[in-house]
């Protein structure tokens, strides 16, 4: 009634369709893969989280440089107007009568207060050999 070819075809596709069958199964109660997938999620929760923290950081950062910057010019600017006041609404008999006044010189008063980044030595006297020469301090190990 029916040949060997068919039986051989049916048999294999029953084997193929139960091992699909078995491999769907395993994958969705297995206690291993609810794990994984519950670490997964934790993983990229807690990316998601590291990324808006670091994004926080970043703004808060940028927010308050800005915020010194403004106090920088703010206080430079009232320096400034508090020097300018000075000169013109007092009368200066004496070196220390306003002692903002002997803070600037001439050509400070006039233009715009600059800075400059701090020196990483101290600075010397043109007699005396800085850190840096090759002759620095080997005075005293001599005899």
């Amino acid at each position: 009634m029916f040949s060997a070819v068919t039986f051989w075809v049916t048999a294999a596709a029953c084997t193929l369709a139960g091992g699909i069958v078995g491999w769907l199964a395993n994958r969705m109660f297995a206690p291993g893969e609810h794990e994984r997938r519950q670490l997964e999620a934790e993983l990229d929760k807690a990316r998601e989280e590291l990324a808006s923290f670091r994004s926080d950081v970043t703004e808060h950062f940028k927010g308050t440089a800005d915020r010194i910057n403004r106090l920088t010019e703010d206080y430079r600017d009232l320096h400034q107007h508090l020097s300018a006041g000075a000169l013109g609404l007092c009368e200066a008999t004496g070196s220390n009568d306003v002692p903002m006044l002997n803070s600037l010189s001439s050509s400070q008063r006039d233009a715009p207060a600059q800075s400059a980044p701090p020196l990483d030595y101290a600075p010397r006297g043109a007699d005396k050999p800085g850190v840096l020469n090759e002759d620095y301090d080997l005075d005293r190990l001599r005899p």
